[in-house]
Protein backbone atom coordinates (compact mmCIF):
# COMPACT_ATOMS: atom_id res chain seq x y z
CA UNK A 1 0.00 0.00 0.00
CA UNK A 2 1.14 3.78 -0.72
CA UNK A 3 0.11 5.03 2.49
CA UNK A 4 0.94 3.66 6.40
CA UNK A 5 -1.47 6.44 7.84
CA UNK A 6 -5.14 5.70 8.00
CA UNK A 7 -7.83 8.49 7.83
CA UNK A 8 -11.37 8.98 8.28
CA UNK A 9 -14.04 11.52 7.16
CA UNK A 10 -17.26 12.20 6.77
CA UNK A 11 -18.58 11.45 3.36
CA UNK A 12 -21.80 12.59 3.74
CA UNK A 13 -22.86 16.07 3.36
CA UNK A 14 -22.06 17.68 6.39
CA UNK A 15 -25.29 18.84 8.87
CA UNK A 16 -28.60 17.79 9.88
CA UNK A 17 -29.90 14.33 7.62
CA UNK A 18 -31.61 10.83 8.11
CA UNK A 19 -28.29 8.99 7.60
CA UNK A 20 -25.14 10.41 8.32
CA UNK A 21 -21.86 7.61 6.78
CA UNK A 22 -18.48 7.75 7.67
CA UNK A 23 -15.29 5.80 6.06
CA UNK A 24 -12.27 4.73 7.43
CA UNK A 25 -9.36 3.81 4.67
CA UNK A 26 -5.80 2.38 6.05
CA UNK A 27 -4.38 -0.15 7.75
CA UNK A 28 -5.53 0.77 11.27
CA UNK A 29 -9.27 0.34 9.96
CA UNK A 30 -9.32 -3.64 11.09
CA UNK A 31 -8.97 -2.31 14.81
CA UNK A 32 -11.31 0.33 14.38
CA UNK A 33 -13.76 -2.02 13.94
CA UNK A 34 -12.50 -3.74 17.01
CA UNK A 35 -12.67 -0.91 19.37
CA UNK A 36 -16.32 0.24 17.38
CA UNK A 37 -18.09 -2.39 16.99
CA UNK A 38 -16.37 -4.90 18.66
CA UNK A 39 -15.38 -7.48 16.18
CA UNK A 40 -14.08 -7.63 12.48
CA UNK A 41 -17.45 -8.06 9.92
CA UNK A 42 -17.94 -10.28 7.54
CA UNK A 43 -16.57 -8.84 4.09
CA UNK A 44 -19.01 -7.14 1.84
CA UNK A 45 -22.13 -7.48 4.25
CA UNK A 46 -24.39 -5.17 5.73
CA UNK A 47 -24.47 -5.57 9.25
CA UNK A 48 -26.51 -3.89 11.80
CA UNK A 49 -24.71 -2.99 14.93
CA UNK A 50 -24.16 -0.49 18.07
CA UNK A 51 -21.03 1.62 17.85
CA UNK A 52 -19.27 1.86 20.94
CA UNK A 53 -17.58 4.64 22.09
CA UNK A 54 -14.95 4.29 25.52
CA UNK A 55 -16.53 2.44 28.46
CA UNK A 56 -18.41 0.54 25.49
CA UNK A 57 -21.01 3.21 25.84
CA UNK A 58 -23.70 3.24 23.23
CA UNK A 59 -22.88 6.18 20.62
CA UNK A 60 -25.49 4.83 18.03
CA UNK A 61 -26.47 2.06 16.13
CA UNK A 62 -26.93 1.50 12.27
CA UNK A 63 -24.73 -0.58 9.32
CA UNK A 64 -21.54 -1.25 8.65
CA UNK A 65 -19.39 -1.90 5.82
CA UNK A 66 -16.18 -3.78 5.97
CA UNK A 67 -14.22 -4.23 2.44
CA UNK A 68 -10.74 -5.83 3.17
CA UNK A 69 -7.52 -4.74 0.94
CA UNK A 70 -7.51 -4.90 -1.82
CA UNK A 71 -10.74 -5.77 -2.50
CA UNK A 72 -12.02 -1.65 -2.07
CA UNK A 73 -12.46 1.49 -3.52
CA UNK A 74 -8.89 2.71 -2.29
CA UNK A 75 -6.92 -0.50 -2.29
CA UNK A 76 -6.89 -0.23 1.21
CA UNK A 77 -9.08 -1.58 4.16
CA UNK A 78 -11.62 0.46 4.47
CA UNK A 79 -14.57 0.61 7.07
CA UNK A 80 -17.70 2.66 6.43
CA UNK A 81 -20.36 3.11 9.21
CA UNK A 82 -23.93 4.14 8.25
CA UNK A 83 -25.66 5.94 11.24
CA UNK A 84 -27.90 8.78 12.07
CA UNK A 85 -27.10 11.83 10.96
CA UNK A 86 -27.01 14.27 13.68
CA UNK A 87 -23.98 16.52 13.04
CA UNK A 88 -23.29 15.78 17.32
CA UNK A 89 -23.48 11.71 16.43
CA UNK A 90 -20.69 12.33 13.69
CA UNK A 91 -19.24 14.37 15.76
CA UNK A 92 -19.02 12.11 18.57
CA UNK A 93 -17.59 8.73 16.39
CA UNK A 94 -15.19 11.00 14.77
CA UNK A 95 -13.29 11.91 18.16
CA UNK A 96 -13.82 8.26 19.01
CA UNK A 97 -12.13 7.17 16.10
CA UNK A 98 -9.15 9.89 15.99
CA UNK A 99 -8.57 8.42 20.18
CA UNK A 100 -7.26 5.46 18.47
CA UNK A 101 -3.39 5.81 17.75
CA UNK A 102 -2.25 6.57 14.05
CA UNK A 103 -5.67 7.81 13.05
CA UNK A 104 -5.75 11.53 11.12
CA UNK A 105 -8.83 13.38 9.18
CA UNK A 106 -8.77 13.04 5.56
CA UNK A 107 -7.58 16.23 3.50
CA UNK A 108 -10.08 17.25 0.65
CA UNK A 109 -9.80 13.95 -2.05
CA UNK A 110 -7.87 11.66 -0.38
CA UNK A 111 -9.77 8.53 -1.01
CA UNK A 112 -9.62 8.79 -4.38
CA UNK A 113 -5.81 9.91 -4.29
CA UNK A 114 -5.18 6.69 -2.56
CA UNK A 115 -7.42 5.16 -5.08
CA UNK A 116 -5.59 6.22 -8.00
CA UNK A 117 -1.96 5.74 -6.35
CA UNK A 118 -2.57 2.24 -5.40
CA UNK A 119 -3.67 1.49 -9.04
CA UNK A 120 -7.70 1.07 -8.72
CA UNK A 121 -8.06 4.01 -10.77
CA UNK A 122 -6.17 5.74 -13.21
CA UNK A 123 -6.62 9.81 -13.21
CA UNK A 124 -9.10 10.79 -15.08
CA UNK A 125 -11.53 8.65 -13.67
CA UNK A 126 -10.14 10.37 -10.10
CA UNK A 127 -11.09 13.79 -11.60
CA UNK A 128 -14.21 12.41 -13.09
CA UNK A 129 -15.70 11.49 -9.49
CA UNK A 130 -15.31 15.25 -8.96
CA UNK A 131 -16.82 15.95 -12.15
CA UNK A 132 -19.91 13.91 -11.33
CA UNK A 133 -20.49 15.50 -7.62
CA UNK A 134 -20.30 18.88 -9.24
CA UNK A 135 -22.71 17.94 -12.78
CA UNK A 136 -25.39 20.27 -13.02
CA UNK A 137 -27.78 18.76 -15.75
CA UNK A 138 -28.26 15.12 -17.02
CA UNK A 139 -25.83 15.17 -19.97
CA UNK A 140 -22.74 15.78 -17.55
CA UNK A 141 -23.71 13.59 -15.43
CA UNK A 142 -23.75 10.79 -18.26
CA UNK A 143 -20.85 12.03 -19.59
CA UNK A 144 -19.24 11.86 -16.27
CA UNK A 145 -20.04 8.10 -15.78
CA UNK A 146 -18.26 7.25 -19.09
CA UNK A 147 -15.19 9.03 -18.09
CA UNK A 148 -15.39 6.81 -14.60
CA UNK A 149 -15.91 4.01 -16.59
CA UNK A 150 -12.77 4.28 -18.14
CA UNK A 151 -14.15 5.45 -21.85
CA UNK A 152 -11.83 8.45 -21.81
CA UNK A 153 -8.75 6.48 -20.75
CA UNK A 154 -9.11 3.74 -23.34
CA UNK A 155 -8.87 6.26 -25.71
CA UNK A 156 -5.96 7.84 -24.59
CA UNK A 157 -4.74 4.10 -24.43
CA UNK A 158 -5.69 3.09 -27.95
CA UNK A 159 -2.97 6.14 -29.30
CA UNK A 160 -0.29 5.24 -26.30
CA UNK A 161 -0.83 1.64 -27.47
CA UNK A 162 0.06 2.71 -31.30
CA UNK A 163 3.14 5.08 -29.95
CA UNK A 164 4.66 1.72 -28.23
CA UNK A 165 3.92 -0.36 -31.27
CA UNK A 166 6.25 2.56 -33.40
CA UNK A 167 8.67 3.42 -30.47
CA UNK A 168 9.41 -0.63 -29.60
CA UNK A 169 10.07 -1.01 -33.67
CA UNK A 170 12.41 2.15 -34.00
CA UNK A 171 14.35 1.33 -30.99
CA UNK A 172 14.64 -2.05 -32.10
CA UNK A 173 16.41 -1.17 -35.39
CA UNK A 174 18.51 1.17 -33.12
CA UNK A 175 19.88 -1.11 -30.75
CA UNK A 176 20.08 -3.68 -33.67
CA UNK A 177 20.80 -2.03 -36.62
CA UNK A 178 23.79 -4.44 -37.76
CA UNK A 179 21.23 -7.19 -37.84
CA UNK A 180 18.59 -8.37 -40.22
CA UNK A 181 15.60 -6.97 -39.21
CA UNK A 182 12.57 -8.81 -41.39
CA UNK A 183 10.46 -5.59 -41.34
CA UNK A 184 9.61 -2.72 -43.46
CA UNK A 185 10.21 0.11 -40.87
CA UNK A 186 9.65 3.00 -43.52
CA UNK A 187 6.31 1.57 -44.40
CA UNK A 188 5.55 1.02 -41.23
CA UNK A 189 6.23 4.29 -39.84
CA UNK A 190 4.13 6.00 -42.81
CA UNK A 191 1.38 3.70 -41.98
CA UNK A 192 1.51 4.28 -38.12
CA UNK A 193 1.38 8.18 -38.84
CA UNK A 194 -1.66 7.77 -40.54
CA UNK A 195 -3.65 6.25 -37.50
CA UNK A 196 -2.30 8.60 -35.19
CA UNK A 197 -3.55 11.58 -37.16
CA UNK A 198 -6.84 9.64 -37.18
CA UNK A 199 -6.87 9.10 -33.62
CA UNK A 200 -5.40 12.70 -32.55
CA UNK A 201 -7.99 14.20 -35.04
CA UNK A 202 -11.09 11.96 -33.15
CA UNK A 203 -10.24 12.19 -29.86
CA UNK A 204 -9.38 16.39 -30.32
CA UNK A 205 -13.40 16.53 -31.63
CA UNK A 206 -14.69 14.02 -28.64
CA UNK A 207 -12.41 16.52 -25.73
CA UNK A 208 -13.81 19.92 -27.24
CA UNK A 209 -17.62 18.23 -26.90
CA UNK A 210 -16.55 16.87 -23.13
CA UNK A 211 -15.14 20.68 -22.45
CA UNK A 212 -18.19 21.94 -23.46
CA UNK A 213 -20.09 20.09 -21.22
CA UNK A 214 -17.63 21.19 -18.39
CA UNK A 215 -17.58 24.14 -18.70
CA UNK A 216 -20.17 25.03 -20.43
CA UNK A 217 -21.05 27.38 -23.66
CA UNK A 218 -20.52 31.28 -23.14
CA UNK A 219 -23.47 33.22 -26.10
CA UNK A 220 -23.45 36.73 -26.66
CA UNK A 221 -26.27 38.43 -27.99
CA UNK A 222 -25.49 41.49 -30.30
CA UNK A 223 -27.01 43.83 -33.00
CA UNK A 224 -28.26 47.17 -33.88
CA UNK A 225 -30.08 48.85 -31.29
CA UNK A 226 -34.38 47.83 -31.22
CA UNK A 227 -33.77 44.46 -33.09
CA UNK A 228 -34.61 42.60 -29.69
CA UNK A 229 -32.03 41.36 -28.31
CA UNK A 230 -33.08 41.89 -24.29
CA UNK A 231 -36.51 39.88 -25.59
CA UNK A 232 -34.69 37.28 -27.21
CA UNK A 233 -32.91 36.78 -23.53
CA UNK A 234 -35.68 36.91 -21.82
CA UNK A 235 -37.37 34.68 -23.15
CA UNK A 236 -34.69 31.99 -23.92
CA UNK A 237 -34.40 32.08 -20.18
CA UNK A 238 -38.27 31.91 -18.85
CA UNK A 239 -37.56 35.39 -17.45
CA UNK A 240 -37.86 38.84 -17.41
CA UNK A 241 -34.45 39.49 -16.54
CA UNK A 242 -33.60 42.74 -19.14
CA UNK A 243 -35.88 45.41 -19.44
CA UNK A 244 -37.59 45.96 -22.54
CA UNK A 245 -38.82 49.29 -24.07
CA UNK A 246 -38.85 50.96 -27.77
CA UNK A 247 -36.47 53.27 -27.08
CA UNK A 248 -32.82 52.62 -28.67
CA UNK A 249 -30.16 52.30 -26.39
CA UNK A 250 -31.70 50.63 -23.75
CA UNK A 251 -29.28 48.35 -22.52
CA UNK A 252 -25.98 49.88 -21.84
CA UNK A 253 -24.50 47.22 -19.82
CA UNK A 254 -24.16 43.55 -19.87
CA UNK A 255 -26.33 41.31 -18.83
CA UNK A 256 -25.04 37.91 -17.99
CA UNK A 257 -28.64 34.91 -17.26
CA UNK A 258 -27.40 31.10 -17.10
CA UNK A 259 -29.91 28.42 -18.98
CA UNK A 260 -29.59 25.04 -20.07
CA UNK A 261 -30.65 23.98 -23.60
CA UNK A 262 -30.79 19.93 -24.11
CA UNK A 263 -28.64 19.38 -21.36
CA UNK A 264 -25.63 22.31 -22.03
CA UNK A 265 -25.16 24.78 -19.86
CA UNK A 266 -24.75 28.28 -21.34
CA UNK A 267 -23.98 31.73 -20.15
CA UNK A 268 -26.18 34.08 -22.20
CA UNK A 269 -24.82 37.94 -22.47
CA UNK A 270 -26.99 40.83 -23.74
CA UNK A 271 -24.94 43.51 -24.39
CA UNK A 272 -25.43 47.13 -25.61
CA UNK A 273 -26.56 48.24 -29.23
CA UNK A 274 -23.73 47.98 -31.80
CA UNK A 275 -24.10 51.59 -33.18
CA UNK A 276 -22.02 54.93 -33.50
CA UNK A 277 -23.13 57.06 -30.53
CA UNK A 278 -21.83 60.09 -28.89
CA UNK A 279 -23.10 59.27 -25.32
CA UNK A 280 -20.51 58.29 -23.30
CA UNK A 281 -22.19 55.36 -21.18
CA UNK A 282 -23.68 53.97 -23.97
CA UNK A 283 -20.33 53.96 -25.54
CA UNK A 284 -18.72 52.19 -23.13
CA UNK A 285 -21.41 49.81 -22.97
CA UNK A 286 -20.78 49.07 -27.09
CA UNK A 287 -17.02 48.90 -25.80
CA UNK A 288 -17.83 45.69 -23.09
CA UNK A 289 -20.08 44.22 -25.50
CA UNK A 290 -16.64 43.74 -28.32
CA UNK A 291 -14.66 42.60 -25.19
CA UNK A 292 -17.44 39.81 -24.64
CA UNK A 293 -17.65 38.67 -28.13
CA UNK A 294 -13.87 38.11 -28.37
CA UNK A 295 -14.27 35.92 -25.16
CA UNK A 296 -17.56 34.06 -26.68
CA UNK A 297 -18.16 30.41 -28.75
CA UNK A 298 -21.20 31.89 -30.16
CA UNK A 299 -22.54 35.17 -31.20
CA UNK A 300 -26.21 35.78 -32.12
CA UNK A 301 -26.53 38.59 -33.95
CA UNK A 302 -30.16 40.09 -33.73
CA UNK A 303 -31.36 42.14 -36.61
CA UNK A 304 -34.79 43.58 -37.50
CA UNK A 305 -36.47 41.92 -40.16
CA UNK A 306 -39.09 44.64 -41.17
CA UNK A 307 -35.90 45.98 -42.45
CA UNK A 308 -35.60 46.06 -46.42
CA UNK A 309 -33.58 43.17 -47.43
CA UNK A 310 -30.46 45.46 -49.16
CA UNK A 311 -30.07 46.99 -45.35
CA UNK A 312 -29.95 43.39 -43.69
CA UNK A 313 -27.43 42.40 -46.15
CA UNK A 314 -25.53 45.77 -45.38
CA UNK A 315 -25.31 45.32 -41.96
CA UNK A 316 -24.24 41.56 -41.76
CA UNK A 317 -21.67 42.21 -44.14
CA UNK A 318 -20.05 44.99 -42.36
CA UNK A 319 -20.11 42.83 -39.16
CA UNK A 320 -18.25 40.21 -40.88
CA UNK A 321 -15.76 42.55 -41.95
CA UNK A 322 -15.34 43.63 -37.92
CA UNK A 323 -15.38 40.80 -37.07
CA UNK A 324 -12.84 39.13 -39.62
CA UNK A 325 -10.37 41.92 -38.59
CA UNK A 326 -9.95 40.66 -34.04
CA UNK A 327 -11.47 37.89 -33.57
CA UNK A 328 -11.10 33.65 -34.15
CA UNK A 329 -12.84 32.08 -36.87
CA UNK A 330 -13.61 29.60 -34.54
CA UNK A 331 -16.37 31.43 -32.88
CA UNK A 332 -19.75 30.49 -34.26
CA UNK A 333 -21.81 33.07 -35.76
CA UNK A 334 -25.65 32.50 -36.27
CA UNK A 335 -27.52 36.17 -37.88
CA UNK A 336 -31.68 35.78 -36.21
CA UNK A 337 -34.02 37.56 -37.90
CA UNK A 338 -36.20 38.72 -35.55
CA UNK A 339 -40.17 40.62 -35.41
CA UNK A 340 -40.52 37.75 -38.22
CA UNK A 341 -44.18 38.07 -36.43
CA UNK A 342 -44.64 41.37 -38.19
CA UNK A 343 -43.93 40.38 -41.99
CA UNK A 344 -45.23 36.62 -42.06
CA UNK A 345 -42.67 34.89 -43.50
CA UNK A 346 -41.78 31.41 -42.84
CA UNK A 347 -39.64 30.24 -39.42
CA UNK A 348 -36.72 28.40 -40.06
CA UNK A 349 -33.00 28.23 -40.92
CA UNK A 350 -31.73 29.84 -44.11
CA UNK A 351 -28.44 29.62 -45.55
CA UNK A 352 -27.94 33.38 -47.42
CA UNK A 353 -24.70 33.73 -48.63
CA UNK A 354 -22.85 30.63 -46.93
CA UNK A 355 -24.19 32.44 -43.49
CA UNK A 356 -26.89 30.57 -41.03
CA UNK A 357 -29.69 32.79 -40.54
CA UNK A 358 -33.01 32.10 -38.93
CA UNK A 359 -36.32 33.99 -39.16
CA UNK A 360 -37.59 33.98 -35.00
CA UNK A 361 -40.10 36.10 -33.10
CA UNK A 362 -39.10 36.93 -30.30
CA UNK A 363 -42.63 38.57 -28.77
CA UNK A 364 -44.91 35.54 -29.71
CA UNK A 365 -41.85 32.85 -28.97
CA UNK A 366 -42.13 31.67 -32.71
CA UNK A 367 -38.54 30.02 -34.32
CA UNK A 368 -37.47 29.51 -30.30
CA UNK A 369 -37.24 25.97 -30.26
CA UNK A 370 -35.73 26.18 -33.84
CA UNK A 371 -32.66 28.34 -32.63
CA UNK A 372 -32.13 26.22 -29.16
CA UNK A 373 -31.87 22.82 -31.18
CA UNK A 374 -29.59 24.84 -33.75
CA UNK A 375 -26.96 26.36 -30.89
CA UNK A 376 -26.98 22.70 -29.43
CA UNK A 377 -26.46 20.78 -32.55
CA UNK A 378 -23.43 22.81 -34.24
CA UNK A 379 -22.06 22.38 -30.87
CA UNK A 380 -21.58 18.85 -29.72
CA UNK A 381 -22.23 15.48 -31.48
CA UNK A 382 -25.56 14.24 -31.76
CA UNK A 383 -23.98 10.86 -30.44
CA UNK A 384 -24.38 12.14 -27.00
CA UNK A 385 -23.82 8.75 -25.28
CA UNK A 386 -19.93 8.37 -26.19
CA UNK A 387 -19.04 11.68 -24.74
CA UNK A 388 -16.88 11.87 -21.64
CA UNK A 389 -16.26 14.63 -19.53
CA UNK A 390 -12.60 16.74 -20.66
CA UNK A 391 -10.84 19.06 -18.88
CA UNK A 392 -8.67 22.52 -19.54
CA UNK A 393 -5.34 20.13 -18.69
CA UNK A 394 -6.26 17.36 -20.69
CA UNK A 395 -7.03 19.65 -24.11
CA UNK A 396 -3.89 21.10 -23.28
CA UNK A 397 -2.00 17.84 -22.92
CA UNK A 398 -3.81 16.18 -26.15
CA UNK A 399 -2.89 19.74 -27.98
CA UNK A 400 0.82 19.44 -27.20
CA UNK A 401 0.98 15.64 -27.82
CA UNK A 402 -0.76 16.15 -31.32
CA UNK A 403 1.93 19.21 -32.18
CA UNK A 404 4.78 17.15 -31.05
CA UNK A 405 3.51 14.33 -33.38
CA UNK A 406 3.30 16.92 -36.40
CA UNK A 407 6.43 18.28 -35.78
CA UNK A 408 7.66 15.01 -35.70
CA UNK A 409 6.21 13.82 -38.97
CA UNK A 410 7.79 17.21 -40.98
CA UNK A 411 11.35 16.21 -39.45
CA UNK A 412 10.90 12.30 -40.34
CA UNK A 413 10.65 13.72 -43.86
CA UNK A 414 13.13 15.78 -44.37
CA UNK A 415 16.08 13.83 -42.19
CA UNK A 416 14.66 10.51 -41.73
CA UNK A 417 16.62 10.41 -38.51
CA UNK A 418 15.04 7.05 -36.45
CA UNK A 419 17.08 8.53 -33.24
CA UNK A 420 14.99 12.26 -33.49
CA UNK A 421 11.55 10.27 -34.28
CA UNK A 422 12.37 7.89 -31.43
CA UNK A 423 12.95 11.20 -28.81
CA UNK A 424 9.90 12.61 -30.70
CA UNK A 425 7.87 9.28 -29.75
CA UNK A 426 9.03 9.29 -26.12
CA UNK A 427 7.43 12.97 -25.49
CA UNK A 428 4.67 12.61 -26.98
CA UNK A 429 4.07 9.46 -24.94
CA UNK A 430 4.67 11.56 -21.86
CA UNK A 431 2.28 14.24 -22.70
CA UNK A 432 -0.32 11.75 -22.96
CA UNK A 433 0.64 9.69 -19.93
CA UNK A 434 0.33 12.59 -17.78
CA UNK A 435 -3.83 12.87 -18.69
CA UNK A 436 -4.07 9.19 -17.34
CA UNK A 437 -1.08 9.64 -14.35
CA UNK A 438 1.06 7.05 -15.55
CA UNK A 439 3.60 10.25 -16.15
CA UNK A 440 2.58 13.23 -13.24
CA UNK A 441 4.25 15.21 -10.88
CA UNK A 442 3.40 15.18 -7.65
CA UNK A 443 2.71 19.08 -7.57
CA UNK A 444 -0.10 18.44 -10.02
CA UNK A 445 -1.30 15.74 -7.95
CA UNK A 446 -1.59 18.12 -4.77
CA UNK A 447 -3.63 20.60 -7.03
CA UNK A 448 -6.00 18.27 -8.79
CA UNK A 449 -7.23 16.34 -5.54
CA UNK A 450 -6.70 19.52 -3.13
CA UNK A 451 -10.13 20.61 -5.21
CA UNK A 452 -12.30 17.40 -3.91
CA UNK A 453 -14.76 17.57 -1.41
CA UNK A 454 -13.42 15.91 2.10
CA UNK A 455 -15.28 12.55 1.87
CA UNK A 456 -14.00 11.42 -1.46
Amino acid sequence: MIRNETIVAQITYPGKSAIGVLRISGSKARIVALKILGKVPRARFATYSKFLGQNNIVLDQGIFLWFPSPFSFTGEDVLEFQGHGSPVIMDLLIKRILSIDKLRMARPGEFSERAFLNGKIDLIQAEAIDDLINSETELSIRASLNSLQGDFSRYIQKVIAVLIELRTNIELSIDFSEEDININLNNLINKKFVELHRKFIKIQKITSEGSLLKEGKKIVIIGPPNAGKSSLLNILSCSDRAIVTDIPGTTRDLLYENIVINGISCQLVDTAGLRDTNNKIERLGIIRAWEEIQKSDHILFVMDKTMIESEQKKIRNEFIKNISKNISNNIQITFLLNKNDLVQDEYGIKIIEGLSCINISAKTGQGIDILRNHIINISINSNKESIFIARRRHIKQIDLAYNEFLEAEKNWKVSRSFELLADSLNIIHKFLGEITGQFTSSDLLKHIFSNFCIGK
